[in-house]
């Protein structure tokens, strides 16, 4: 299911300490986002819920408007959805599933920047800041496989998704295929990467490409971006995905 949230957030650090998989999880997602690219991601803590973290350039966190926050969604191993409660807390917000998660995604929308040449990016479509010569819509996706089951390899339905090709918890240093699809269909050409680590890989025409997980918490990401024609607020479209998951 999906709730839409208004509260203020901020940012939260915390560590699940009484379930294995939630634990690697909380290592995953505490660990340094990537330098060059925002991303959104969902941090659990030690009683049961997650805290929306949002941040990446320097490794550091970034606090950010509430209603940046779009969505978050909530499944058990079979994909069938859990009820996901919002609860205030001081300065942020906790997020809860009903019951045990297996999957959890989230939808995050960093709103419209545009720049006048090279100057600086401001948080404002070009058609509000005179002189604007680009803009940038900026989309992030997020999902995080606590247990792997049926539901890691079943698409969602985000608009730009990865989704990896197998239901089994995967094995460190062994290939794992993964396919990205934008609008539902596979989408050629779209870098993947461990964060900062490692050689990027692209997908094929397929969609598909082969990554090699390490044991523990891993962090994959996925850029695509754009050109945009006849939209007079922007020039490009973001689209940045992170795919939280443990391999062993």
């Amino acid at each position: 299911m999906t709730f839409r949230f208004h509260p203020a957030m901020r940012l939260a650090r915390f560590l699940a300490s009484h379930c294995r998989g939630k634990a690697l999880l909380a290592v995953a997602l505490a660990a340094t986002p990537v330098a060059w690219a925002h991303n959104v991601w969902l941090e659990p803590d030690a009683a049961g819920g997650y805290l929306v973290q949002f941040g990446g350039h320097a490794g550091q966190r970034e606090s950010f408007d509430a209603a940046k926050l779009k969505s978050v969604q909530a499944f058990d191993r079979r994909g069938r959805p859990i009820d996901v409660a919002v609860v205030p807390v001081a300065g942020g917000v906790r997020v809860q599933p009903a019951r045990q998660a297996a999957l959890l995604a989230a939808h995050f929308d960093n709103g419209i920047f545009s720049r006048v040449d090279d100057g600086p990016m401001l948080e404002k479509p070009m058609d509000q800041q005179p002189g604007a010569t680009s803009g940038v819509h900026a989309l992030k996706y997020h999902k995080s496989i606590i247990q792997w089951g049926v539901v890691a390899k079943r698409p969602l339905g985000q608009p730009f998704e990865v989704v990896p090709l197998a239901h089994e918890t995967p094995h460190a240093g062994q290939p794992l295929r993964v396919q990205v699809l934008l609008d539902g269909k596979p989408a050629e050409g779209i870098r993947l990467s461990w964060g900062e680590q490692g050689t990027p890989v692209t997908t094929a025409a397929d969609g598909t490409a082969t990554v090699t997980p390490v044991a523990g918490p891993n962090q994959l990401t996925a850029i695509r971006r754009a050109p945009v024609e006849g939209d007079a607020r922007f020039t490009s479209l973001s689209y940045e995905y992170l795919l939280a998951f443990p391999a062993h």
